[in-house]
């Protein structure tokens, strides 16, 4: 008797460590690469358009996180599910080095008919994106709570419980 195989789940990772809150998505990636977890694939990006595209292609899951630039407290998160309303308008645009970005694949992604059938974005409202900057204090403490967050949607994917530390 053949056992089906769970379709592919992916974490994708945008940003760039070099320019302050843009690293988040990075950061967040790696807290959960270093969990090892099984049945999930961790991609880092720099999040152009063509790079966040290529790394959720062939996936049936795919969660992607990255800075956003909302004008709401630093620290805040924000998920959306790219089947439903999407991504509002005053996220759309990164504040980052990546110029056509997440919002782009997405829309791109729309009009093809190419984004993998469960795709979930979560954004975590960076402050400071200067070069040469670290991650803001208000950013460093929403990583814990968003990779828990993450986690649990692991979790959900999976039918079983996943550890991050």
């Amino acid at each position: 008797m053949h056992t089906p195989v769970k379709p592919r789940l992916k974490v994708i990772g945008v940003g760039n460590e070099w320019r302050g809150d843009d690293a988040a998505g990075l950061l967040v990636v790696r807290r959960l690469q270093a969990a090892a977890l099984t049945g999930v694939e961790i991609f880092e990006s720099l999040g152009t358009t063509g790079e966040v595209q290529d790394a959720w292609k062939d996936a049936a899951g795919v969660i992607v996180v990255d800075a956003v630039a909302a004008s709401g407290p630093p620290g805040a998160i924000y998920r959306f599910d790219a089947h439903g309303a999407g991504m509002p308008v005053k996220l759309s645009r990164s504040p980052s080095s990546h110029g056509w970005g997440v919002a782009e694949a997405l829309a791109l992604g729309r009009l093809f008919q190419e984004l993998p059938p469960w795709l979930i974005i979560y954004g975590i409202e960076g402050e400071n994106f200067d070069p040469g900057r670290e991650v803001s204090p208000a950013v460093a403490a929403a990583i814990p709570e968003l990779v828990r967050r993450i986690q649990r949607e692991i979790q959900e994917w999976l039918g079983r419980e996943v550890f991050v530390r």
